[in-house]
């Protein structure tokens, strides 16, 4: 399995948000940005070879 940063992702986004409505946004300033998260790839036994 992958598991996704849930909270992290939810904080990075709840940022983005208020920097794009805050109180320093301009009408012609938006600019896109890409943040990029780190997966963790998850190994449970269910995955592991039959012994």
């Amino acid at each position: 399995s992958v598991r996704q940063p849930a909270a992290t992702m939810g904080r990075v986004a709840a940022g983005l948000l208020l920097e794009e409505t805050g109180a320093g946004a301009s009408e012609g300033a938006h600019e896109h940005r890409r943040v990029v998260l780190q997966p963790e790839l998850v190994v449970r036994r269910s995955s592991l070879a039959a012994r």
